[in-house]
């Protein structure tokens, strides 16, 4: 968080603005922060602290001279348009504990979540701007509603608001005069839980500060392009995070781990695929694997091979769907696959099915089978899962008596940081070397996301029906591929 500020005559300091670090060199603001109802520019920055009233400067603080004030060129003061602008610091700041960079938001979407917005802005209407750091927790609103609600002169937005603004609003809480130029924000995490602040809007304007106002916000992500060409910097989130070391690293429920490589899958639907993440397969028997049956009923017919992560790939000879399975619905969702060869047994491991029915409630936490996108994990991905800490309260009632399974996974990720692995496996292992993994389930469809609720077709209540075709070699549910 910055604040930017004003000389006076006898060395008085007013901070009247916000703004957020955006790089070492520049600060992002409103446009209309550029200067103050006398024309006059602010001269400089203060990073790294909360408290503006103070008589001695505290260690952490850094004070730095404004160089230069960019503002967008097609800002107009008289409008509530492309409201941004960014400043160029006379040096460097120092990123330290209490001075960091925060990334910008690349999604045309606006968060649907609660977003954090800062200031030393007034505490209401008609009071004076707080000493202390303030905090306000808004979330998006409707357009709509949003310009009902608007009390400016509607001359001054003769296109209502833009597809580069956004509204949001409190609990008997908003942003309020001061507090222009500030961030609105969220933190979500990478693959490896590194926490990023991520800059959705800029403060611009908005109604009187009182129960039921509402704030009027740059969105960022449409300004992302003008800010790399005017800082001359990338300002993606994997650069954002490599040139920062001040993120935070949470433990959270999303990792990494090898705990499938040698079990599972991908399937591939002609020779010239490649792309082992379309949907997943897991190795059960020397020849059989488990996936899911909406995997294998698409459009583009069944597959026709299977891939490991090392590349090699085996002809798909067979193919069983569960005779329990109706097209569309996620209960029953499970195939079975049979390969033309017998597998290496020397590089891959099948996984041993979990039977609740004879062998009780799984032994170890169940973990969801994903895919990372790699673009912001400092370390490389070899294969993700999505830990499954809670299923109590998590299901929804038309899936009781069925095979789904529920949990809970309440995590903020980035966008595009992680997938599910539809089709592919949830299983449990401990960390013995060499242990085979326990399949507890099948990763359903209805997972929409890493950062979702869960849900897996448990595969106890199929073990009678898998076993008729891999042990017993009985094959009434083939489809010939």
């Amino acid at each position: 968080m910055a604040a930017i500020g004003w000389r006076r005559a006898g060395g008085k300091i007013d901070y009247d603005c916000g703004g957020i670090l955006i790089s070492k060199q520049f600060v992002l603001t409103a446009a209309h922060c550029a200067q103050d109802n006398e024309n006059k520019r602010p001269d400089l920055v203060l990073l790294g602290d909360t408290v503006l009233e103070r008589f001695y400067d505290i260690e952490s603080t850094q004070k730095i001279a404004i160089h230069d004030i960019k503002v967008h060129p097609y800002y107009n003061p008289y409008y509530k348009y492309f409201d941004v602008a960014l400043i160029e610091l006379e040096k460097s700041a120092i990123y330290s504990t209490t001075v960091c960079r925060a990334c910008l938001w690349q999604e045309n979407y606006v968060p649907t979540g609660p977003m954090d917005a800062a200031g030393w802005g007034a505490l209401g209407f008609f009071e004076n701007p707080s000493p202390l750091l303030q905090h306000v927790v808004v979330r998006h609103i409707d357009k709509t509603a949003c310009e009902r609600k608007l009390t400016i002169n509607k001359n001054r937005i003769p296109q209502g608001i833009r597809e580069d603004q956004f509204c949001a609003a409190g609990r008997n809480m908003d942003t309020c005069e001061g507090d222009s130029g500030g961030p609105l924000g969220v933190k979500q995490y990478t693959l490896g839980g590194i926490e990023v602040p991520l800059v959705v809007g800029v403060v611009s304007f908005g109604t009187a500060c009182q129960p039921g106002s509402v704030g009027v916000y740059s969105k960022v992500s449409e300004y992302v392009k003008w800010i790399e060409q005017t800082t001359k910097t990338s300002m993606s989130i994997k650069d954002c995070i490599e040139e920062s070391f001040c993120f935070h690293e949470n433990d959270i429920n999303v990792g990494y781990h090898s705990f499938n490589a040698k079990s599972r899958f991908g399937l591939l639907w002609n020779e010239y695929d490649s792309d082992p993440n379309q949907c997943g397969a897991t190795l059960i028997d020397y020849q059989y694997l488990l996936t899911a049956a909406s995997c294998v009923t698409t459009g583009l017919g069944h597959p026709k091979y299977v891939i490991a992560k090392n590349g090699e790939r085996a002809a798909i000879s067979n193919v069983y769907i569960s005779p329990k399975y109706s097209a569309g619905r996620p209960e029953n969702d499970i195939a079975l696959l049979k390969i033309a060869q017998y597998t290496n047994l020397q590089v891959y491991q099948p996984a041993c099915l979990w039977d609740r029915q004879s062998s009780g409630m799984w032994e170890f936490e169940p973990r969801f089978s994903a895919n990372g996108l790699k673009q912001t994990s400092r370390n490389p991905v070899d294969s993700l899962f999505v830990r499954a800490t809670n299923f109590l309260d998590c299901e929804v009632p038309w899936a009781l008596g069925t095979d789904l399974y529920c949990f809970h996974n309440e995590v903020d990720l980035l966008p595009g940081e992680c997938e599910m692995d539809y089709g592919g496996p949830v299983v449990g292992f401990n960390s013995s070397e060499g242990s085979a993994a326990q399949l507890y389930g099948i990763v359903s469809p209805l997972s929409r996301s890493c950062d979702s609720k869960l849900f897996m077709v448990d595969i106890s209540r199929h073990i009678p029906w898998i076993k008729a075709i891999v042990v017993e070699k009985l094959e009434p549910y083939r489809f010939w591929v």
